[in-house]
């Protein structure tokens, strides 16, 4: 079964489009969530830049609050020990019983419970407490500090380093303890004014975990990016900490982000698929038949014209208004229409021609026969006469007869001749200018022997006029149409002859008096060898009125015959010089 073109576009389009949103839905699906991770992580990456720059002016904590604020990130300087630097709020200053080794600022950010009113009470100038420490070469880092009451722990490192849970890869660091007393506190009044980030627990505890990361190492520091993805209550974290060097000594700038709204933002994507799919479908649909419709109407166009071309049909053409190939194959078509139209109509033409010229060719033979039996009759006869040598007396009287059959026989021949060439078509007579006036005043005169052996009076109203057309044809026209009058015309009656001008046109008139033509005669006049009454011998030859009017055709002339009161008028006009 053939299908249609509207049918194969709307499949393929819908194909496509379908092929299309697919694509899209598996992209979203599957590279949207690492795209938009990766995105984060170079934003992320961007920010610590900003951060450096920001700490020197404003101080790493300032630095850290407004980025917080601004673009919702916690980012934090460390120093080679993993130890956010610089803690101007939230610290406690403690006095070793070895003055040798000066006091310590310990930062409490990394203790359990920093946050606990309690704690904080437990630790005050003139406390005694004792310290253990992770010593390093020229560092001791403290993990755990106890009063005589109770005492506050960095469990990140404590765990590493003792009880059930201990972990051997930490067995090599060196441990410390010392006594001191308690020199210097800095407190928040409470727990909301706790200074960013130290109130971020998560954040504080990826911190801690780094450090502890850190002294297994050996406090060697880390040379490259690291990046980590950490999960905390469903949902994941991307942290990014990054060496850099300063005076000699690596220090790290430690960042943080969230990646929920992804997370949030695929779940309900996945949840607004099944409708999002549903309506793209019918969407789809629509405009797939929209576009098939659209793209095929030119060539269901191109197809219907062409199928009237193929029948033969150029009455309806193609509209050909855009500039693309559908707009030139439409203008091609048309050109194509227009000269088979011209071609065929020329066709036609020559084919109407040759069946004219054909049909002349039988009337021509038609006519010879059926003109030339009468002479060849006569002058059998009177050669049978002769032969037979009846009535001698009356020999010069059959010779005169035979001579004039042959000089009617010969006059019939040149006139069907001449009509053949005029009816043929492809005889174009020179146009030239001459003056009617006179052309006429020499045929009257030519025939003034007919007209006087008749006794006919000839009245001519002419008045000077100078017309176009072909003079020896128009004279001939002329001496036809008066000779077919003179024999019309009964003995003592008037011809007259009339030029008349309008400004563009000559009429030439020729009058006889004489019996009306009835309607069926007037119908035939033109015709080849019809004659309006049996004619003798001497009655012409019945073509005179037909080479007339082939003249007058060729002349592109408007004629006629018409009854008057007194007779029978023929008329034809020519243009007028300008």
């Amino acid at each position: 079964m053939r299908k249609s073109i509207v049918f194969k576009w709307f499949a393929l389009t819908a194909l496509l489009f379908s092929t299309m949103f697919l694509f899209i839905g598996i992209t979203q699906n599957f590279f949207f969530e690492r795209y938009y991770i990766n995105e984060k992580s170079d934003n992320l990456k961007m920010h610590m830049d900003d951060y450096v720059s920001l700490a020197d002016k404003k101080g790493a904590e300032t630095a850290s609050v407004e980025l917080y604020r601004n673009n919702h990130i916690w980012i934090t300087k460390l120093d080679e020990y993993g130890r956010i630097s610089d803690v101007e709020n939230y610290y406690i200053e403690v006095k070793f019983k070895n003055e040798s080794r000066g006091n310590l600022r310990i930062p409490m950010y990394s203790f359990e419970g920093q946050f606990s009113s309690d704690v904080l009470s437990i630790l005050d100038v003139g406390d005694e407490v004792i310290i253990d420490t992770v010593d390093t070469i020229d560092e001791s880092i403290p993990y755990n500090i106890q009063t005589d009451s109770r005492g506050v722990i960095d469990l990140n490192i404590a765990n590493k380093l003792h009880g059930p849970n201990a972990d051997k890869a930490y067995s090599h660091l060196n441990t410390g303890l010392y006594r001191g007393t308690i020199t210097k506190t800095v407190f928040p009044e409470q727990r909301e004014h706790i200074a960013f980030p130290y109130q971020e627990r998560y954040f504080l505890e990826q911190i801690k975990e780094f450090q502890v990361n850190l002294l297994a190492d050996g406090g060697n520091p880390v040379q490259h990016i690291e990046e980590l993805s950490v999960i905390e209550n469903f949902t994941e974290y991307r942290v990014i900490i990054k060496p850099i060097i300063e005076n000699g000594v690596t220090r790290y700038i430690f960042a943080m982000t969230s990646l929920q709204p992804v997370d949030e933002a695929i779940s309900v994507i996945r949840q607004f698929y099944p409708y999002f799919l549903g309506f793209t479908f019918l969407c789809i649909m629509f405009l797939a038949f929209v576009f098939s419709k659209w793209l095929a109407k030119p060539l269901i166009s191109i197809n219907r014209i062409t199928g009237k071309i193929a029948n033969m049909d150029f009455t309806e053409k193609l509209p050909a208004g855009s500039d693309d190939e559908i707009g030139q194959i439409s203008q091609n078509i048309n050109y194509l229409s227009n000269q088979m139209e011209a071609y065929i109509d020329q066709l036609k033409q020559d084919l109407d021609k040759e069946r004219k010229l054909e049909r002349i060719r039988k009337d021509f033979i038609a006519g010879v026969s059926h003109e030339l039996k009468t002479p060849l009759a006569v002058m059998k006869s009177c050669l049978s006469i002769l032969k037979d040598g009846i009535a001698a007396e009356k020999r010069d009287h059959y010779f005169q007869a035979m001579e004039e059959e042959i000089q009617r026989t010969d006059l019939l021949v040149v006139n069907m001749l001449d009509l053949a060439k005029f009816e043929s078509g492809t005889y174009k007579p020179e146009m030239a200018h001459f003056e009617i006036d006179k052309v006429i005043t020499e045929v009257c005169r030519s025939l003034t022997e007919q007209i006087q052996e008749k006794n006919l009076f000839l009245t001519l109203k002419l008045s000077p006029q100078m017309v176009v057309g072909h003079k020896g044809l128009i004279s001939r026209v002329i001496t036809n149409v008066v000779s077919n009058a003179i024999r019309h015309t009964e003995k003592g009656y008037e011809i007259m002859i009339a030029v008349k001008s309008n400004g563009e046109t000559a009429e030439i008139s020729i009058e006889n008096q004489g019996k009306p033509i009835s309607e069926e005669d007037r119908k035939k006049i033109w015709d080849q060898f019809y004659r309006v009454e049996a004619r003798t011998s001497k009655a012409g030859t019945g073509l005179g009125l037909s080479i007339s009017k082939e003249i007058l055709e060729l002349h592109h002339a408007i004629y006629g015959v018409e009854n008057t009161k007194d007779g029978v008028r023929f008329f034809f006009s020519l243009p007028i010089q300008p």
